[in-house]
């Protein structure tokens, strides 16, 4: 009889043991939770911010503050002729050049810039525009000149030595990127010869001054830079 009580209590006491163990050694519910979160928080890849429009802009300078928002009229390539040209009166016929940036205050001072490094290659007259300034830099690893038509030069200003009323630039000058070069000239004035008040922009390839703001043959388009496609 006595054998049969102490197996009994034997067994008690191995039974008890063994809940305290359980007790023990499980995980808390709590603790297993709070790891999977934070497993998971760490092991989520951090997103690659979008290049912006300014980051890829950021290369060049604008030639003139509203130049991605004035081109109403003339963008690059269009074909003009007096009789359908969106600017009247015209007078010119052809595949325009560069592209045109429109201004509607005429009494305002508008500064055109440098779109990045360069050196000056001429500032003066030409038929067509009134004053011009151009510059030669490299774009994509290319010879172009750069060219501002439609500029204010002081009167009867014909050379570099007398200056733009702006800015005091001469050929071989160096021009930085985002400097100011000059202000548009006044709008149906010989500052611009007779034109409206904008900005005429334009890149040619090569190290060669040309003046042309419109060529005869669309294939002849391949010597010029759309400047949208490196300012847009």
């Amino acid at each position: 009889m006595k054998k049969w009580i102490l197996l009994i209590v034997l067994i008690a006491i191995l039974a008890v043991g063994g809940v305290f163990a359980y007790i023990k050694t499980r995980p808390a519910k709590s603790s297993t939770t709070t790891s999977t979160n934070t497993t998971q928080s760490q092991s989520t890849p951090a997103t690659t911010p979008t290049p912006t429009t300014s980051t890829i802009q950021s290369q060049y300078a604008m030639p003139v503050v509203n130049f991605l928002t004035g081109q109403t009229k003339k963008p690059f390539g269009i074909y003009i002729t007096p009789a359908t040209s969106p600017v009247q009166p015209e007078r010119f016929t052809g595949y325009h050049t560069g592209v045109d940036i429109e201004q509607v205050q005429d009494n305002t001072d508008v500064p055109v810039y440098a779109i990045n490094d360069g050196t000056v290659k001429f500032v003066g007259k030409v038929s067509g525009y009134g004053g011009v300034l151009i510059y030669g830099t490299t774009i994509n690893n290319q010879s172009v000149t750069i060219l501002y038509g439609h500029i204010r030069l002081y009167s009867g200003g014909n050379s570099a030595a007398e200056g733009l009323s702006s800015a005091i630039k001469s050929v071989g000058d160096s021009v930085s990127k985002g400097e100011k070069l000059a202000v548009l000239g006044t709008g149906y004035s010989s500052e611009t010869d007779g034109e409206r008040k904008h900005l005429h922009f334009s890149i040619h390839k090569g190290s060669q001054i040309v003046y042309l703001g419109y060529v005869q043959a669309q294939s002849q388009l391949s010597d010029w830079i759309n400047p949208d496609d490196i300012l847009k």
